[in-house]
């Protein structure tokens, strides 16, 4: 063989001995999980950004709010749940009133709406101050319910039985209805 014939065979081999090896080694350095350090620098993060978040509601809060008492002189207003029923001739509107005496509700009724209001409730002992959890006492509400028709306003009739407050509201001029039979 020639002599460039023998140093290219030489030279074969070991160029794809390289090459292999190259292909071998990585392009790029793996990646490396967190270390310790770089977790607690992280923990650290998240605790500093949860701080500053809450110092800056704070501080808007503060803005926007700056009494912190500044609502809790006024007396609570409490509306009643109620149910109003449509039947053919009169409206029957029912209310929660649990605990009040007919004395302590007031009714307004207009052509097209009713006003409840009341005063007084559940009373607590103010010498007594033992209790963890004070939610039933109630000095007025008030409510007021838009109707849809117009009634009658001198045949109204109420009356409060067992904490529910029914009051019987007779249309003006009842809207007729009429069935249709299909052809």
């Amino acid at each position: 063989m020639s002599e460039n014939k023998k140093t290219a065979a030489k030279e074969s081999p070991s160029k794809t001995t390289d090459l292999a090896i190259a292909k071998k080694k990585p392009l790029s350095k793996p990646i490396k999980k967190p270390t310790a350090v770089a977790k607690a620098r992280s923990r650290s993060l998240d605790q500093a950004w949860d701080e500053t978040f809450e110092r800056f509601r704070d501080d808007v809060e503060d803005l926007l709010f700056p009494v912190p008492d500044l609502f809790s002189n006024l007396p609570e207003v409490r509306v009643p749940a109620i149910d109003l029923e449509d039947h053919e001739n009169e409206f029957l509107l029912k209310a929660e009133m649990p605990g009040f005496k007919k004395e302590d509700i007031e009714l307004n009724v207009q052509e097209d709406g009713i006003e409840i209001t009341g005063t007084s409730g559940w009373k607590y002992n103010e010498k007594d101050q033992s209790y963890i959890c004070k939610e039933r006492e109630c000095q007025q509400f008030y409510r007021y319910v838009d109707l849809p028709e117009e009634v009658k306003i001198d045949d109204v009739k109420a009356d409060i039985c067992n904490g529910v407050l029914e009051i019987t509201l007779p249309k003006k001029a009842p809207k007729r209805r009429r069935k249709i039979q299909l052809k």
